[in-house]
């Protein structure tokens, strides 16, 4: 990328960069399903499969989210990222990050030891 064109990029990035910094407060503090999951010996995907099995987490329009049961009950709360797909557009990609209570949720519910 030459000179010019990391100056016609640097509007963007700031405002991408605010968008993220407003979207996601609140979130600091939460952890990551990978963060989680390495924690206890497994990776994501794997995690998220178990959760799935378990009724906790189900996809909706390709989203992972708390099933019904379990919404409104502070286990999650959404962070966003963002992307750039193939056609060249800047999309917003959601994803669900644990509390400290949704953290002990998992525990009990995976039966991990303390």
């Amino acid at each position: 990328m030459n000179t010019k064109e990391k100056m016609a990029v640097q509007p963007t990035n700031e405002i991408v960069a605010d968008m993220l910094k407003k979207r996601n407060k609140g979130t600091e503090d939460c952890t990551l399903t990978s963060e989680f999951a390495r924690s206890i010996g497994m990776n994501a995907p794997d995690l998220n499969r178990s959760l799935k099995d378990l009724g906790i987490l189900k996809k909706v329009d390709g989203v992972l989210q708390l099933t019904l049961k379990y919404q409104g009950q502070g286990l999650t709360k959404n962070r966003s990222a963002f992307k750039y797909n193939r056609q060249g557009q800047l999309i917003e990609i959601v994803y669900p990050v644990w509390t400290q209570k949704g953290i002990e949720f998992l525990e009990k519910k995976l039966k991990l030891k303390k």
